[in-house]
């Protein structure tokens, strides 16, 4: 014959594995919020150094822009700035 546990004893076993089932509830949830987390790092990085290779192009134009033959020619090709008795023709681009 089978031998009966008491009460108290069933109980206690299901209070177990109810705080089993929490722990590894939170276990979970953290692997989740870290691999959510790692994603978001991941794209920060890739924003970053997009923002420091832009950040050297503009500085690099920066410079350019201090020399006064490189703002001249600049203006002469994209605002058709032309010098005195000059006439500016603009070519259609094929």
């Amino acid at each position: 014959m089978a031998k009966r546990q008491p009460k108290y004893k069933k109980f206690i076993g299901f209070i177990y594995v109810g705080i089993s089932a929490v722990f590894i509830y939170f276990v979970i949830m953290a692997g989740y919020r870290v691999v959510n987390k790692t994603i978001e790092y991941d794209v920060l990085v890739e924003q970053r150094d997009a923002l420091m290779k832009e950040k050297k192009e503009l500085s690099k134009e920066v410079e350019l822009l201090a020399d006064d033959d490189y703002v001249t020619r600049y203006a002469r090709e994209n605002y058709i700035f032309s010098k005195e008795g000059e006439e500016v023709v603009k070519l259609p681009e094929k």
